[in-house]
């Protein structure tokens, strides 16, 4: 009797211990609950890090909560989000490419936003919109633009017959070559370069304005005769080491900052490195081509994004539209030197007009054309990634190059995409 009132005391404590031990738990989880609705945590980019503490201040004063700033390479954080999200361990807030918007919200790992009236025109909520959703905050915007040497050519060129024109000039021929001439040089050999010839001569991605990945358009009339034009250049003008796929780059980069070449294509991204080089340069939107139409480069850029997995999911994506406000990417402009997405931001920023990157991105964009932020657009990267080598080279005819690439990218959507 003894042991039996013995052993039913201490079942009875037991089980007082783990009601207790429960409710501690509970209250562990809860209070941590509420300690993450009291934080949004900010994964950023080294470079944008003094952006976030100038102006989180305010917002935290204003809505009661704490701003955490982490630095860590972007990409890295959306590739981890997959993990790291379901962990615990995801920031809520980030900054994604546009092309990468599309497929992480696909996939469920990025929270739907709501954009603001009167911040964004049609082209820049395409960039963070897929079927109908948006899954991101835009702001900023990139797309090609022209270079040139200001001591070697008077004004910009307006048409690629003057870009034509000057490749004829001996003063440019190059130096290890005197049959090939380096006026003028990009790196057609990069699909994101290429694309812009493409598009403007017809050709396409995917078709319903790169919403339907069963239509490929790369190796219609247009897109070949595009590939035909670039390919002209590779065999007749340009030295052969610009038909790599890497090492061109550099080239191009030296032949340009050591005032062999006139005039080059390329990101925004490089202008810091040509002020580094103290070559006079000014910056400009792309010729025209000789079929009369614009260079339709890539439209694309960055957006404010925040994680499905985020426990203060509402705060977050109030965070998010925060930094995307008129003042604030203003302040993030004179930052970074990035040009905003927000249209009212961007009125401001091209008052100057003496910043000719910024008006060059700014005009260069109005005729670009937006990344697709399909998930099928991974394949297009890889399929294409050779089209303009083989083409160039002579191993394929442009058409032969074209066909190959759209088969490859096609096969590829269809083991990849069942829906």
């Amino acid at each position: 009797m003894m042991k039996k009132s013995f052993k039913k005391m201490g079942m009875l404590a037991l089980a007082a211990g783990m009601t207790l031990t429960l409710a501690a738990c509970g209250n562990d989880k809860k209070d941590a609950d509420a300690s993450a609705k009291k934080t949004v945590t900010v994964s950023v980019d080294k470079g944008y890090k003094d952006y976030i503490n100038d102006v989180k201040g305010k917002f935290e004063k204003d809505n009661k909560v704490k701003v955490v700033v982490k630095t860590h390479d972007a990409l890295s954080t959306l590739d981890n989000l997959k993990l790291d999200g379901p962990a615990g361990k995801a920031p809520d807030v980030m900054m994604a490419p546009f092309d990468r918007v599309g497929v992480l919200g696909k996939q469920g790992q990025l929270a739907t936003v709501k954009l603001p009236s009167g911040r964004y025109n049609q082209k820049d909520k395409d960039l963070v919109t897929l079927k109908g959703k948006q899954y991101g905050q835009p702001a900023v915007i990139e797309t090609l633009v022209m270079y040139y040497n200001k001591d070697l050519v008077s004004e910009a060129p307006k048409t690629f017959k003057d870009l034509e024109a000057m490749s004829k000039d001996p003063k440019y021929a190059y130096e290890n070559d005197k049959t090939k001439n380096v006026a003028f040089l990009t790196q057609w050999t990069n699909f994101y370069n290429a694309y812009g010839v493409i598009k403007a001569y017809d050709g396409y991605i995917f078709g319903k304005n790169n919403t339907d990945p069963k239509d490929i358009g790369l190796n219609n009339q247009g897109g070949v005769e595009g590939i035909t034009y670039m390919t002209d250049w590779f065999k007749n003008v340009w030295p052969k080491g610009m038909q790599s796929t890497t090492s061109n780059e550099n080239f191009i980069t030296d032949q340009f900052t050591k005032g062999k070449s006139a005039v080059i294509i390329d990101g925004p991204w490089m202008a810091a490195q040509y002020k580094k080089s103290k070559i006079n340069f000014g910056v400009a939107s792309i010729p025209t081509l000789p079929n009369g139409k614009e260079y339709q480069a890539f439209g694309g850029g960055k957006a404010w994004v925040v994680s499905n997995y985020s426990k203060n999911k509402s705060m977050s994506q109030k965070f998010a539209a925060y930094l995307a406000n008129d003042n604030n990417q203003q302040k993030f402009y004179k930052a970074t030197q990035e040009v905003p997405a927000n249209e009212n931001a961007r009125a401001e920023v091209i008052k100057n007009k003496d910043d000719q990157l910024t008006q060059a991105v700014v005009e260069q964009f109005k005729s670009a054309d937006p990344m697709p932020n399909l998930p099928e657009m991974a394949e297009v990267w890889t399929g294409a990634e050779n089209l303009m080598v083989n083409s160039a080279s002579g191993k394929q005819t442009p058409k032969q190059a074209a066909d190959k690439a759209v088969k490859q990218i096609k096969e590829s959507i269809q083991q990849k995409y069942k829906d």
